[in-house]
């Protein structure tokens, strides 16, 4: 009878206790790893959906209310008009549309961010009743917007419109209060280290995604964009507390 070779039980044990090593050192990788790419791609949609919401403020246009004008109107008929041709002699109205440029605004929420926009010019009229959802983003996660624009908190509620940050026809932000933002102020000179500042920041989000829902353990992204277009991305580990000023590390990219 032939004999089957096969592993001892001490074999087996000592296997067993290698690979709980290897996973303990690599289990703490993965979640830094998993956490940190939560925190980039809302980055990265963040900055994309800035320019989707400036680029609709400035193109569309709708009626206000179905309001015209009605605006009469004499057409001679031409010399050479046949019966067989439209008819274009003769006098009538041409109705004239009114239009407003209706405005479009990024509204903050703690786990969410979304598109919204209003046909009203009233800054009162920024309600779910009155505006359209044009793109919601729900963050992954462990991963929440804390900051905007340094001091607007964004609620954690699914309906308040209390951190909004609204687009003028032209490209320019405005805030609830109705007045154009051109500098955030205050850490709009964050360097990331000792790269050189982003200055005229109009918009500044900061985003922390957290290593694992029992710690308090952090990626910190802050996002920084300019009237132009031009953005930076800084990013910190921390845990309750980040210094961007002294300690922020640039990614990839950073302009």
């Amino acid at each position: 009878m032939r004999k089957t070779n096969g592993f001892s039980l001490i074999e087996l044990i000592v296997a067993m206790a290698i690979l709980t090593i290897i996973a303990t050192v690599a289990v703490p990788k993965v979640q830094v790893w998993n956490a940190r790419n939560r925190g980039l791609k809302v980055v990265m949609e963040l900055l994309s959906d800035f320019s989707k919401a400036r680029s609709v403020a400035g193109y569309t246009i709708v009626n206000s209310s179905g309001a015209a004008f009605k605006i009469p109107v004499n057409i001679p008929p031409e010399e050479d008009e046949t019966s067989d041709d439209d008819d274009l002699s003769g006098g009538g109205d041409m109705e004239v549309f009114v239009g407003v440029r209706s405005q479009t605004a990024i509204v903050f929420r703690k786990r969410e961010y979304g598109i919204y926009q209003k046909t009203s010019m009233a800054v009162t009229d920024w309600t779910s009743s009155k505006s359209v959802m044009l793109k919601r983003n729900l963050l992954a996660d462990n991963v929440t917007i804390e900051r905007v624009n340094e001091t607007m908190f964004p609620p954690s509620n699914s309906t308040g419109f209390t951190s909004l940050l609204a687009f003028t026809s032209n490209g320019r932000l405005k805030g609830l209060d109705d007045k154009i933002i051109n500098s955030v102020g205050g850490d709009d000179e964050d360097k990331c280290g000792n790269k050189t500042s982003l200055q005229n920041v109009v918009l500044s989000a900061v985003i922390r995604s957290k290593i694992s829902s029992g710690s308090s353990e952090s990626i910190w992204y802050r996002l920084n964009i300019n009237g132009n277009g031009d953005y930076t991305i800084c990013t910190q580990f921390a845990k309750d507390a980040f210094d961007f000023k002294t300690k922020g590390d640039p990614l990839d990219g950073y302009l």
